[in-house]
């Protein structure tokens, strides 16, 4: 089989291609089948479905691994619900694809509300230090710093467009974790020990007797896993790729 492995992955709310860089350097020295990276965007324009149907039709590889991260993670969950079959594996990294509770929609429509009335003009400073582990800047001050800057990048480069887009397109959205449990798919959620966006006690709870789902959580980690530890993220995909 000396066809090379496609590796699709697609971002989470305003990032790019930046967020993944780490991680192919490493896989780039720790693995040597023969793979392609694969970026795929979100588009920003469309519903939740135009978007999925959109990054669907850009999978072309069959038997692909789909990896995402964040609302990424969402959308690749939906995608997998599509392709069944046509994937090798799900990797969902820093998400539980379910339905956002009502104070994240409320607190949703207010950043909305705010940049409409007040313009944006950058991520915030605390907005990063909650997607982070609380101890990074002591634990891993210069890797801090070099994060901080991507996610700054990241944003200024995508802009305020592109972040109401990804607010709305995101609010409502239906629960896939139970429909993820009946896929024949091998699916992997890999989630910081830290990480304020995923409730980990609620999907350890309902993963129960989900037979082809796995969980790794990874250590001293918050939201921004990719970034924050990119070996997990490589070591695993290099086991795939090996397997």
């Amino acid at each position: 089989d000396n066809v090379s492995k496609a590796l699709y992955f697609i971002p989470g709310t305003m990032c790019n291609e930046s967020l993944w860089l780490p991680v192919w350097q490493l896989l780039r020295q720790q693995c040597h089948q023969d793979y392609q990276l694969i970026a795929l965007m979100i588009p920003s324009t469309g519903s939740m479905d135009e978007i999925v149907n959109v990054l669907s039709e850009q999978i072309i590889a069959d038997k692909a691994i789909l990896v995402g991260f964040s609302l990424g993670g969402y959308i690749a969950s939906a995608i997998a619900l599509k392709l069944g079959n046509k994937l090798q594996r799900l990797l969902i990294v820093s998400n539980f694809p379910k339905n956002l509770p009502p104070a994240e929609i409320k607190q949703r429509k207010r950043t909305i509300d705010w940049i409409n009335q007040r313009g944006y003009s950058g991520i915030p400073n605390k907005r990063i230090n909650d997607l982070l582990h609380p101890e990074i800047e002591q634990l891993n001050p210069s890797g801090y710093q070099k994060i901080k800057n991507t996610i700054v990048t990241m944003d200024r480069i995508l802009g305020v467009e592109v972040l109401l887009h990804q607010l709305h397109v995101s609010m409502y959205r239906p629960n896939l974790l139970p429909l993820l449990g009946q896929l024949a798919l091998p699916v992997t959620f890999l989630v910081g020990d830290t990480d304020s966006l995923v409730e980990l006690s609620v999907l350890r709870a309902e993963l129960q007797g989900k037979n082809n789902i796995a969980l790794k959580e990874i250590a001293k980690t918050g939201h921004m896993l990719p970034l924050e530890s990119p070996q997990a993220l490589a070591s695993m995909l290099v086991c795939f790729l090996n397997n």
